[in-house]
């Protein structure tokens, strides 16, 4: 139970990361065409709905574990559905600045196309 709660957690750390690479390359670098930004825009919005699918089948599993969990009586399990509800939370968080992403692409698009 532990090391899938590990690997929940491993894959809400990666996604973060994912998101937070994506806001710092938006900015337009020299020498880009139009047609260039627009393919790098579909292949980031493409990542995008990757990365939303992801998070919401991760949402999915901790709620399942969340539900196997609330069953169990003993002090480890308590502790065990602290963590998973924290996980939940972090994914809450996740998801949101996932779905901000689409919008902060498509204004920093408007703002540096020639």
């Amino acid at each position: 139970m532990k090391s899938y709660l590990r690997v929940l957690s491993l894959l809400a750390m990666l996604g973060a990361g994912v998101v937070m690479a994506q806001a710092s390359k938006s900015t337009k670098p020299a020498g880009m065409t139009h047609e260039q930004m627009e393919k790098a825009k579909a292949a980031m919005m493409e990542d995008h709905k990757k990365m939303m699918t992801e998070a919401k089948a991760v949402d999915a599993d901790a709620t399942a574990v969340m539900s196997s969990v609330k069953g169990m009586q003993s002090e480890q399990a308590r502790a065990l559905e602290a963590q998973v509800a924290k996980l939940q939370a972090d994914l809450k968080v996740l998801t949101s600045h996932i779905e901000q992403a689409p919008k902060y692409l498509d204004q920093a698009g408007r703002a540096t196309t020639p």
